[in-house]
């Protein structure tokens, strides 16, 4: 029922999936998160979510923020053929993934830098047969480091720069030094601030070094937590092994796209190894790829009862998830 819905391109879905996520967020307004002190933040982070200290409106736009990045993603996906036909299954399982914990209820930092990872692909898979993509790599370059500077973890997405340019492009040195500057500049222009402010080691060792000498904090993992994160990985799993046996059909494009895509699996998959804490937040790290590899999932299982069935056991994991921890 709610796979074969979605599965289709309904324009009725521009609606239903605002609704949706709103049914997710109601244990948010409900039981509303405590915006926590902005500590160890980077620098964007702390510039654009710091002032917003009214819990309500802290909530309300991470909520407009989500389902925005769930409809662009929507739409990279499908301008760029990575599934086989249309449709809005990425868009509501993306929405699902980064509603899973309470924690993404609020401006978290992955809130942001999803949305800048998430152009920085777009930039990526549409340098595909481009006769020259000296800007595609140098505003995905820029737009990670961008999102880095929200959420520290994401430097390591940087290599997906490699990936793409390997699988995506015949060589071309230029791109590789151009892609790399786009990395640079940010942090350039970031540190001269500081530096200007006489605040360069404030940067470096509270904000950055900070995630490499901090001692891993696992955090009160609940019962609830095991569950959860055991649904969504076995289902990963299925959907990887789909994924695999299946990149010799589809077009060149989609197989190219769908390799760098597993880069960036295996890269938000990096990003829990720096976090500040082991929790079902740092894994929405992994919610870009996922929301992918669920949807080519469920739209190719020939058992359209098995689908619905895995579908409703992930929402309910969220919910049983997002419950426990009112």
């Amino acid at each position: 029922m709610f796979v074969s819905f979605f599965k289709s391109n309904n324009a009725s879905a521009y609606i239903f999936i605002p609704v949706f996520a709103l049914a997710l967020w109601v244990f948010g307004f409900i039981h509303p998160v405590t915006i926590p002190a902005v500590k160890h933040a980077m620098p964007f982070y702390e510039l654009l979510a710091g002032p917003v200290s009214n819990t309500w409106v802290n909530i309300i736009l991470s909520l407009l923020i989500i389902i925005a990045e769930a409809f662009f993603l929507n739409y990279i996906v499908n301008e760029n053929e990575i599934l086989t036909r249309p449709s809005f299954l990425p868009a509501v399982l993306y929405i699902i993934f980064m509603s899973s914990n309470k924690a993404m209820f609020i401006l978290h930092p992955l809130v942001f830098g999803n949305f800048f990872l998430m152009v920085a692909i777009h930039r990526l898979l549409n340098s595909y047969r481009k006769e020259k993509a000296f800007s595609h790599f140098f505003d995905a370059g820029f737009l990670i480091s961008i999102a880095s500077l929200f959420y520290f973890p994401y430097i390591v997405f940087f290599p997906i720069l490699a990936a793409a340019l390997v699988v995506l492009r015949p060589f071309n040195w230029r791109e590789w030094i151009i892609s790399l500057a786009g990395i640079i500049v940010p942090y350039i222009l970031v540190a001269t601030i500081y530096y200007l402010r006489n605040t360069l080691d404030y940067l470096l060792y509270d904000k950055m070094f900070f995630y490499f000498t901090k001692q891993l904090h696992f955090g009160a993992l609940s019962g609830s937590f095991y569950f959860t994160n055991s649904v969504q990985l076995s289902i990963l799993i299925l959907a990887s092994a789909r994924l695999f046996t299946g990149l010799n059909m589809g077009s060149q494009k989609t197989k190219k796209g769908i390799v760098v895509l597993i880069w960036v699996l295996l890269a938000g998959v990096a990003s829990i190894a720096i976090t500040q804490e082991i929790s079902t937040s740092c894994f929405a790290a992994l919610s870009i790829p996922a929301a992918i590899f669920y949807a080519h999932y469920f739209m190719n299982l020939k058992r359209n009862w098995l689908a619905e069935v895995l579908f409703l056991l992930f929402v309910g994991s969220i919910v049983v998830n997002l419950i426990s921890e009112l």
